[in-house]
């Protein structure tokens, strides 16, 4: 089977019909567009004595939680929810935000209706649907563009999230942070967008590599595990490709006995920060000895950036751009999901 070629133009036009490329490189534009476009919303000052916050998605919705999660649970307790249930301890000192980019993502829709009987205080994040029909029951809602595909809408979910906790004094504000991200993004993209050829992209070098591999991915620490997450479900969605993930160090307590099996089919994936604890990198370090004295090659990705929320979204990116070009060298369309779709209509 002949390999595709990463910077042939016409290869792109042909197998990315509905223009996920489009939508991947958005993301600085949706973070703009969402974060200082976005007036605070006039219902903000109903809400009040807030003491923690549920915030209930699936897919590409709830990887926005997973993010929020990790920067900004030091501030309150921040739970994310992935299910039809929530716990029985929800009440009127809850703030539940329901994250569903179409707004009609059943999972998300049970958990407003629990929120809502329990007394809840609740805010939407939605572009329409049933959602954005009980918002007129008088909610905190934040409306973004429809036309995306939800794994593909990240910066608007993710900083509509920001723009809630902010309106309502959850978090300080994060003008300068989200500057800096942006930043960050418009100078990853200059490296690794489509027209950058093979010898200088390392996001297709990157592809190349992991083309008819499983990915097995590790973040090298709790706080990074939405971006394993993240990638893992990028290769599932875009690229039509199994792949695993895992952090240290819980890793180091089950999952590295599987390496032992050595199969030639995985490729290992780190997810790697620069300023790393100690107690993370010795394991690390240690980890990956094992691999260099047995010759399994293994991959490096590092986060760049001044802040977490930067070095975060500008990794995202980057792997967004790893698990496109894995689509195009296997052959398929990034955006089409046949099997969701097949699953959503059967049940």
């Amino acid at each position: 089977m002949s390999l595709i070629n990463l910077d042939y133009s016409g290869n792109y036009n042909r197998l990315d019909t509905e223009k996920m490329y489009e939508q991947i490189v958005s993301l600085p534009n949706q973070i703009e567009e969402t974060y200082f476009n976005q007036e605070p919303h006039e219902l903000v000052r109903f809400y009040i004595n807030i003491k923690k916050v549920f915030i209930c998605g699936m897919g590409g919705s709830a990887i926005a939680g997973d993010i929020a999660k990790s920067l900004f649970e030091d501030k309150m307790p921040i739970y994310v929810i992935k299910d039809y249930n929530l716990p029985n301890y929800i009440d009127n000192s809850t703030l539940g935000i329901v994250c569903s980019y179409s707004g009609n993502t059943e999972e998300t829709v049970a958990c407003f209706e629990t929120l809502k009987h329990n007394g809840a205080q609740i805010a939407m994040i939605t572009s329409g649907g049933i959602l954005k029909h009980f918002s007129r029951e008088g909610y905190l809602i934040k409306l973004i563009p429809g036309g995306f595909q939800p794994r593909a809408a990240l910066g608007y979910l993710f900083f509509s999230i920001v723009k809630v906790l902010e309106e309502l004094k959850l978090i300080s504000n994060q003008k300068i942070n989200v500057k800096l991200t942006l930043l960050n993004l418009k100078n990853k993209l200059k490296l690794i967008s489509k027209d950058i050829k093979i010898e200088t992209n390392i996001a297709k070098q990157m592809a190349l590599k992991i083309y008819r591999k499983i990915p097995v991915i590790y973040s090298s620490n709790p706080k990074l595990y939405p971006l394993a997450y993240r990638l893992k479900c990028q290769f599932n969605e875009n690229s039509k490709n199994h792949a695993f993930s895992n952090t240290f160090s819980e890793m180091n307590h089950n999952e590295i006995e599987g390496w032992e099996s050595k199969n030639p089919n995985l490729i290992p994936i780190f997810i790697r920060d620069f300023k790393e604890e100690d107690k993370y990198l010795n394991r690390l370090q240690a980890f990956q000895n094992v691999f260099n004295n047995e010759n399994i090659e293994f991959l490096e990705i590092y986060t760049d950036g001044k802040t977490l929320m930067g070095r975060m979204f500008s990794t995202i990116l980057f792997c967004d751009m790893i698990s496109y070009y894995l689509a195009i060298l296997n052959k398929i369309n990034p955006s089409t999901i046949n099997y969701i779709d097949y699953l959503k209509k059967s049940i």
